[in-house]
């Protein structure tokens, strides 16, 4: 049987990271994470979690934050075994998922391709979505030991593969809960555009920033539908343009006041 690491990065995740784990028990071998500075009650849950017994290893390495992508290859750096699923505290296999990975490590089929894309469900404020920009994301999730590399993109890292390495699609879905809560996601969106900020030049930010909010969120709301989902649809399309607006604001200022 082939055997199976769960890496994930981590920052005061103790509301999500429970469900994360119990999804991945039975099926993840070990459990590797990068904590980026927690101040609450998560890496007190991981300690707890190597006691229990569920994963044959658990290592939990703390450090500052750079960015997404660093601290994606660092979680890489902990794996031992050949197979990596790379999940966040804020996902969760569903049991079709948990089904399908368990049978291709027993009986091998998993070996058929060097990378698996994973379908996801992502859900707002509650909400399924079924607009363009949530519904329909299959990213690269699992992938075999040297068959792929995570991008150097600050913000929405992803796998690289390696030339040669093939790419399959795994049935069972990931549940990804996007935004639980609109005042914590929007620290999120803070920080996606700080580290964004940085790849836009001044020109383009003056250029962009009388319209970032409004493009944006007609881009999303109307464009891409997210007025078919309601309440939660606004509310994400709304959030997308202040993401957009604070991104164009910080590469404009960038530097103001020695900074």
């Amino acid at each position: 049987m082939r055997k199976l690491t769960a890496a994930m990065i981590v920052r005061n995740e103790e509301g999500m990271l429970p469900a994360c784990l119990d999804s991945l028990a039975g099926v993840a071998n070990e459990l590797v994470a990068v904590d980026t500075g927690s101040d609450d009650g998560t890496l007190a849950l991981l300690e707890k979690e190597a006691e229990a017994g569920r994963f044959e290893r658990v290592e939990v390495q703390r450090g500052g934050f750079e960015d997404f992508g660093a601290a994606r290859r660092r979680s890489l750096t902990m794996v031992r075994t050949e197979w990596t699923l790379w999940i966040d505290a804020d996902e969760r296999l569903t049991p079709a998922l948990h089904r399908e990975l368990s049978r291709r490590l027993d009986d091998g089929t998993i070996d058929d391709n060097d990378l698996w894309r994973i379908p996801f469900d992502n859900f707002v404020l509650g909400r399924l979505m079924s607009c363009r920009e949530l519904a329909g994301q299959r990213p690269t999730r699992l992938l075999r030991s040297g068959a792929a590399e995570f991008s150097t993109s600050p913000v929405h890292e992803g796998l690289v593969p390696v030339a040669g390495a093939t790419t399959g699609d795994l049935a069972g879905r990931i549940e990804h809960h996007t935004m639980t809560s609109w005042r914590v996601y929007l620290r999120k969106t803070a920080l996606y555009a700080q580290l964004e900020a940085g790849s836009r030049s001044r020109a383009y930010a003056l250029i962009h920033l009388p319209v970032a909010f409004i493009a944006t969120f007609w881009r999303q709301y109307v464009r891409r539908g997210c007025r078919q989902d309601g309440w939660p649809g606004f509310v994400w399309a709304a959030t997308s343009g202040l993401g957009c607006l604070l991104r164009d604001w910080r590469a404009l200022t960038r530097g103001w006041g020695g900074q």
